[in-house]
């Protein structure tokens, strides 16, 4: 788990294709965490549908592999995120709990994505995930 020696969280950075969300890390494992997010004000292409309701957004953001960063997680590394729940958060500066999944990009996908906008890049991550770099309960998606 995330240590928090200093008392304050850790941010979290997630693009899911959708949507851009940021946060804090509440929980942090070997590749799993849980963080509380709040949609950033960049989302993706003009005339992409945003769902807001919690059930309809979490079917989306299960169906994914997305991208996430955060300084608590493999020293701030861009890794591959699959959301695995969703719930509306109770405090009111941000607008989910999220328990997801991740593991790091592997290096020779890193040059490619730098030379990507991000909708393009996320496209190609989704091409790439192979089933090796995804833990095994997220195989099979």
């Amino acid at each position: 788990m995330v240590r928090r020696e200093s008392g304050r969280n850790e941010s979290f950075w997630l693009w899911t294709g959708d949507a851009e969300y940021e946060g804090d890390v509440l929980a942090a494992g070997e590749d799993r965490l849980i963080a509380r997010i709040r949609l950033t004000d960049r989302v993706s292409a003009p005339g992409t549908l945003v769902p807001l309701d919690v059930i309809e957004r979490q079917c989306r953001m299960i169906r994914r592999v997305g991208f996430g960063q955060s300084p608590a997680v493999h020293e701030g590394a861009l890794l591959q995120f699959r959301v695995t729940a969703l719930q509306p958060c109770r405090d009111p500066l941000f607008v989910y709990v999220l328990a997801g999944s991740f593991a790091p990009i592997a290096d020779e996908h890193l040059e490619p994505l730098s030379r990507m906008g991000s909708n393009e890049a996320f496209r190609y991550l989704q091409a790439c995930s192979s089933p090796v770099s995804l833990p095994g309960w997220l195989r099979s998606g």
